[in-house]
């Protein structure tokens, strides 16, 4: 099988993407994104850790998952680390996931706009009323 340039681009995104919402999957890392997302700076990995209620060694746990979904990056200042966000692999999610929605949405549009045809032409089954238990 050949596979074209823009196969590869596409598996890329897709597999970078993927990587995003398994980082986002864990509640303590979408803890550590928002944080991260609201600070005016920076913060030191010790503070990191102090503010979210974290070991050191969790802290790193999660820093690494963060940082294989290029969202978030360590930059060494002295003998410090700071945890620094990456704004552009959530840009690309957000992309992601207004463009399903607006996919999803025209879907049930489009279904809305058959049913209604349906109902207009008197061609929809008969429906059992909430209150009443299913036909045997």
């Amino acid at each position: 099988m050949v596979y074209s340039t823009a196969d590869i681009d596409e598996s890329s995104a897709t597999e970078a993407l993927d990587r995003v919402f398994a980082a986002l999957s864990h509640p303590t890392r979408r803890r550590l994104v928002r944080y991260l997302a609201t600070r005016a700076s920076a913060p030191r990995m010790s503070q990191a850790a102090q503010d979210n209620g974290l070991s050191p060694q969790l802290l790193n746990k999660h820093t690494a998952a963060l940082e294989k979904a290029g969202m978030v990056q360590r930059v060494s200042v002295g003998r410090e680390s700071m945890l620094v966000i990456d704004r552009a692999a959530l840009v690309e999610a957000q992309k992601w996931i207004v463009d399903t929605r607006a996919f999803w949405e025209g879907q049930l549009d489009s279904l809305d706009a058959y049913i209604d045809k349906l109902a207009s032409q008197g061609e929809l089954p008969p429906t059992t009323p909430k209150d009443q238990p299913w036909p045997n």
